[in-house]
């Protein structure tokens, strides 16, 4: 084919809705992670949408280079389309799957076959263009992009927020997209550090109302039952749950997230370890197990008439889980950046520094890592420094470097109050202690900067707002 016909080919593609479109990049998530968590929810959620997951392994499977292997999950979907629906019309729940094909196709080189699957996009465009079926097919489109936007976690979370938002002026009560929208914005609640844990509070009692048999949502609702301090509103909700489906790993996975948070450390472990039964491959559970079996040692920070030895002596069976299960997360997803830092707080409880050091030296190696993770392993990793090994300048280096990151998080804000608490007791035991003026100067030049880029975003062509910006960027690189 000529250069020119695949140019004018891509060109087209890029217009259609799919994930090849939606900018769901390689470089921000564990392709291998995804899949698995992919795989697994094919295995235990109802057929409704599965076609959906078909679509993105498909895109995943691109993405790892493997074109073929695309086209299969690809036929996949389209048969389980046919399977779950065969007395409806359903070409509107093809239009993304159609647009994967043609995108496939042209990564293959086969141009032809790319344009084919390009003209079905086009001839259900056409048949849905009527406002009342255009409706029917964006619902679709959108609910699935928010979807998937899901499946990548992190930053996606506000992106699949807004999907779902954009599908709800068209229905509000769809009772899949409410769905959507109340887990998408209980995601983002644990990663915005300005958002109210009760924002999702109202959007999960609706989609409850409106999906009376998700299990998976009563568990969500349980947990913002906590938040409120109404317990037992949220263990009603959990024995609901678990009477319904209580061999789904998704819905105790929650239920032992619920027993955790309760201070029901015992009952949370039990769950997880059927969980792990069902999802051997899930790093997630054995993080959450990692994190229960954390919960249980008893090391005091003062010895209290026994050796810190006795004390791992006694907590040796919560330890040794600990540590177990936290390798586990890491051995199948290296990058878990939370796991590493687990590792290391259970190494420094037990007085291993030299291993707790390596840990927080893995977590740092991590790439592509969220702006809120790299302000948690320099905090962490500066506080071990600052306590454990004394190492004030090496501890005040990563304080600085989690300020440095402007992404509003409570690590972030923890760092500041630490690094000013550090200056104002360096001036008090000598005011002429210049290490800590420049630590409170430091500290203020970062929320200059903050205040002036705000102003600059409000009004770009201010050039004082500008001119200060740039003078600050210079003397913080310095």
């Amino acid at each position: 084919m000529s250069g020119n016909l695949s140019k004018s080919t891509n060109d087209h593609l890029l217009k259609l809705q799919c994930h090849f479109t939606w900018n769901l990049l390689a470089e921000d998530v564990d392709i291998n992670d995804v899949e698995k968590r992919l795989n697994d929810q094919i295995v235990f959620l109802s057929d409704a949408y599965k076609h959906r997951l078909y679509n993105l392994l498909a895109y995943l499977k691109h993405l790892k280079g493997n074109q073929d292997e695309a086209i299969l999950q690809l036929q996949k979907a389209e048969a389980q389309i046919q399977e779950s629906n065969i007395s409806e019309d359903t070409d509107f729940r093809k239009t993304v799957m159609y647009g994967n094909f043609a995108w496939v196709f042209y990564h293959q080189n086969k141009i032809s076959e790319s344009c084919t699957y390009a003209k079905k996009v086009e001839s259900i465009l056409k048949k849905y263009e009527s406002p009342p079926m255009q409706k029917t097919l964006l619902v679709d489109i959108y609910g699935e992009q928010g979807w998937s936007y899901l499946s990548y976690r992190g930053k996606y979370y506000q992106r699949a927020v807004e999907c779902f938002e954009r599908a709800l002026e068209l229905d509000s009560e769809d009772p899949e997209l409410n769905s959507g929208h109340a887990m998408a914005v209980y995601r983002i609640e644990g990663f915005d550090f300005h958002m109210s844990a009760n924002k999702s509070f109202p959007l999960l009692e609706k989609a409850v109302t409106l999906n009376p048999t998700d299990t998976v949502l009563k568990t969500l609702l349980a947990l913002r039952y906590l938040n409120i301090k109404k317990n037992n509103q949220g263990a009603i909700l959990i024995e609901q749950a678990l009477q319904e489906q209580p061999e789904s790993p998704y819905v105790l996975r929650y239920v032992a997230t619920f027993y955790n948070q309760n201070g029901q450390i015992e009952k949370a472990i039990e769950v997880l370890n059927k969980v792990v039964s069902l999802t051997p491959n899930s790093s997630a559970v054995y993080f959450q197990l990692a994190k229960c079996y954390k919960k249980l040692i008893r090391i005091p920070r003062t010895s209290q008439g026994h050796s810190t030895q006795w004390y791992v002596q006694q907590n040796s069976e919560a330890i040794l889980n600990a540590i177990i299960h936290s390798k586990k997360v890491i051995e199948l997803n290296n990058a878990h950046v939370g796991a590493h830092i687990l590792l290391a707080d259970i190494y420094i409880k037990t007085n291993d520094y030299q291993k707790a050091e390596e840990e927080f030296g893995e977590a740092l190696s991590i790439n592509n890592t969220r702006c809120e993770q790299k302000h948690e392993v320099h905090l962490n990793f500066a506080q071990f420094l600052w306590d454990c090994r004394k190492l004030e300048c090496e501890a005040i280096k990563h304080f600085k470097e989690t300020i440095k990151i402007q992404c509003p998080t409570w690590y972030r804000e923890a760092a500041i109050k630490k690094l000013k608490t550090i200056a104002e007791s360096m001036i008090d035991q000598n005011p002429k202690n210049a290490t800590g003026y420049a630590l409170l100067g430091f500290i203020h030049l970062q929320t200059a900067m903050k205040y002036y880029k705000t102003a600059l975003l409000l009004e770009p062509d201010n050039q004082e707002y500008s001119e200060a910006c740039s003078l600050l960027q210079d003397i913080y690189h310095e």
